[in-house]
């Protein structure tokens, strides 16, 4: 139902309008009145409807000064005013305030018709802009979910997950609506997951629809969505490792190893008898980063790890690879978003 609130000094006003809006079975309904402008103020700051009917001349605040100041709280109600004969040109003045239309007195059913019927269409045609652009929105965040599927990426899944959801809840808002979308988003994610797998005459598993449907709240089906992707990317990530070149894998170990060392891209290159610049091309088609990156990774993880574990910060800077006290204090602000103390702190108060 779409919220109306009146505003009129005179109640019979008021219950007229009631009345026929209530007649009228348009979907309308009135959930709140005042009889000024600065009561009205507050009830429709309070109700936040889709329209408000408001006389010019009211006793406290007028009808003008009372939608300049609602508009700064809710730029999308639809404001109609009640004017009489003689106030036609101050009523003129109004649509320069956004103001949709208005009522001439006598006020009759047919004048309350058209002006629900004109709001009807307003909120329709808002409401089909906004659809689209949600639409336009999950298109690309979807599309970005199903390219890390089809190039085997194991990264970065969660926030655009967190993004389709927000969005499906914008556009299903009733809970069997979410899940009935929530679960199309699931099966296209493991149809692009198997029709992308190497082993194609794999049988194919997909999650059952009864599990999604008997959910009973938007965050059980928001934790399931998640866990499914999770396993999903969790998969992936293992047949990547399984499928990665031999000396990629030997790499890898060895940077686990000697991370605390001051070891360069080309050291490595010799110590596997590699062209630095193709184990270079070769670890970030691999790995899904650069080798630096790689490193740096490694040495926060180790770093994050020790200063739970109690170590100074100077100390862990050393041991993580680092004899530059203030460099390692920037690398980790920038890699974290806090400096190691700032990290320690946090991590004592939890």
């Amino acid at each position: 139902m779409k919220k109306v609130v009146i505003v009129d000094d005179e109640y019979i006003v008021v219950n007229g309008i009631k009345a026929m809006i209530a007649r009228e079975k348009m979907d309308f309904v009135v959930t709140g009145s005042a009889c000024d402008g600065i009561e009205g103020l507050k009830v429709i700051i309070e109700q936040q409807p889709d329209l408000v009917i408001s006389d010019i001349r009211m006793p406290g605040m007028d009808g003008l000064a009372l939608i300049e100041e609602a508009r700064a709280y809710l730029p999308n109600t639809i404001f109609v005013i009640i004017s009489g004969y003689q106030e036609f040109e101050y009523a003129r003045k109004a649509l320069s305030l956004g103001v949709r239309g208005y009522i001439d007195k006598p006020i009759t059913m047919a004048k309350v018709r058209e002006t629900l019927q004109m709001a009807n269409e307003l909120i329709e045609k808002r409401q089909n802009r906004q659809s689209d652009v949600l639409k336009k929105e999950y298109q690309n965040v979807s599309g970005q979910l199903m390219n890390l599927i089809i190039e085997r990426k194991s990264e970065g899944y969660v926030p655009l997950i967190d993004q389709a959801l927000d969005l499906l809840k914008q556009m299903a808002p009733e809970l069997e609506d979410y899940k009935e979308e929530c679960y199309k988003l699931i099966c296209l994610g493991f149809g692009m997951f198997y029709e992308h797998r190497q082993e194609k005459k794999e049988e194919q598993h997909f999650p059952s629809h009864n599990n999604i449907v008997r959910l009973p709240s938007t965050s059980e089906v928001d934790n399931v969505v998640h866990e499914l992707f999770k396993s999903m990317f969790h998969k992936l990530h293992a047949e990547n490792l399984g499928n990665m070149h031999t000396t990629i894998k030997k790499l890898l170990e060895y940077i686990d190893e000697n991370y605390h060392r001051d070891i360069g891209l080309a050291e490595i290159a010799d110590q596997f008898e590699m062209n630095p610049a193709y184990l270079s091309i070769l670890f970030k088609e691999q790995v899904g980063m650069s080798y630096i990156k790689y490193l740096t990774k490694v040495r926060m993880d180790h770093a994050k790890r020790l200063l739970l574990e109690g170590y100074k910060v100077g100390e862990v800077s050393e041991m993580v690879g680092y004899s530059n006290y203030r460099y390692f204090c920037d690398i980790f602000k920038k890699h974290e978003g806090q400096t190691p103390n700032e990290y320690k702190g946090i991590v004592r108060k939890k």
